[in-house]
């Protein structure tokens, strides 16, 4: 039995996207009959699984996110060289993994997406936290044997900055959990739109996302004045202070019931990966907006499912007015994505591993 370890700060369930992504390739890799192990300041999983699995924890004392970076990186290290293993798979930044899974932003892309002048675009490509997490990043993806994009636009900017690993970059498409995000949930939107007090007139629209920021919530908050009065905007994840048009949630755990409300769902970040909340919203039934900077847009079907913006302000609103004026199908919208099951994402990712 082969033994496969994966390293992240925090691997589990509920604890975010990437770290939820972490915890299904730990059940499904046991599935798969490997012994699993794993590096991490903290991990989450139901105690069938915890029972199976063999945790290496690592404790960190100390301010600031790049000292924590770094001492993290220095105690993994000590830790893998005491410990028998087959393969190293790192969904983080990590240098010398057999494995990088690209599910964090490429920081090269993000300083210049980044929504800042010019000159502070410039800047902080000088400073210390910057230089740090670009020299990882880098040593990261060229010490890799083997990286895995989680869409095309990831190897797309692989290609476009680290050029030398393109040839070495393969695509596993993400996986969703159809049991619990799924079109039915749209059967009792009426009966969960006046649970939760809305009126069957407004019109939700849901943002989702723990980074408001990087997200493009400001962007979208800075045309609520422009769409009709009807329009409602619903905030998970972000605390607030709420108005008649735009109610924060806060951290939610059962996202899916917004899911199921909504009859719309924005998301104009700057830069994603992949967002699983495009690929959530379809799969439960929802149209989504997302912009041209999420690796999940190319599931988007104009007008079928939803709608790419380029993020200029008169772009979004005018796509949300369209999306208004569509009655979308919550069946085809979830048919759009239906191929992407994690049982599929998993055995792209062990076919690639196997080849190491």
């Amino acid at each position: 039995m082969k033994k496969i370890i994966l390293i992240r700060p925090k691997i589990g369930f509920g604890l975010g996207g990437a770290e939820t992504m972490g915890a299904i390739l730990t059940t499904k890799f046991l599935d798969y009959g490997y012994e699993v192990g794993i590096i991490a300041t903290k991990i989450n999983f139901p105690q069938d699984i915890l029972d199976k699995i063999s945790f290496y924890p690592i404790k960190i004392k100390g301010r600031g996110s790049i000292l924590k970076y770094w001492l993290f990186l220095k105690q993994a290290m000590r830790i893998l060289k005491i410990i028998d293993y087959d393969y190293l798979v790192s969904p983080f930044r990590f240098p010398g993994s057999d494995l990088l899974i690209l599910c964090d932003p490429l920081q090269r892309f993000w300083i210049e997406q980044k929504p800042e002048n010019f000159v502070v675009k410039k800047l902080n490509f000088l400073r210390p936290r910057y230089r740090f997490l670009l020299n990882v990043e880098k040593e990261s993806i060229e010490s890799a044997k083997k990286i895995i994009a989680l869409f095309r636009m990831g190897k797309e900017l692989i290609s476009q900055y680290y050029p030398q690993t393109y040839s070495k970059t393969f695509i596993c498409n993400l996986g969703l959990d159809f049991n619990r995000f799924n079109p039915e949930l749209k059967q009792n939107k009426a009966n969960l739109k006046t649970e939760f007090g809305f009126s069957h007139e407004d019109y939700l629209i849901l943002f989702t996302g723990y980074n408001p920021r990087r997200k493009g919530l400001p962007l979208l908050l800075g045309l609520m004045n422009e769409l009709p009065e009807n329009v409602k905007l619903l905030i998970a994840g972000v605390n607030g202070k709420s108005t008649n048009r735009i109610i924060y949630l806060g951290k939610i755990g059962k996202i899916e019931k917004y899911y199921a409300i909504s009859d719309l769902v924005v998301l104009p970040t700057y830069y994603d990966p992949g967002a699983m909340v495009t690929l959530e919203a379809l799969a439960s039934g929802s149209p989504v907006i997302t912009s041209i900077f999420d690796g999940s847009k190319e599931f988007i079907k104009e007008g079928i499912n939803g709608f790419v913006t380029n993020l200029e302000k008169g772009d979004l609103r005018n796509k949300i007015l369209q999306a208004m004026n569509i009655s979308f199908d919550p069946y085809i919208c979830s048919q759009t994505i239906q191929q992407l099951t994690w049982d599929n994402y998993v055995r792209c990712v062990i076919n690639i591993l196997s080849g190491i």
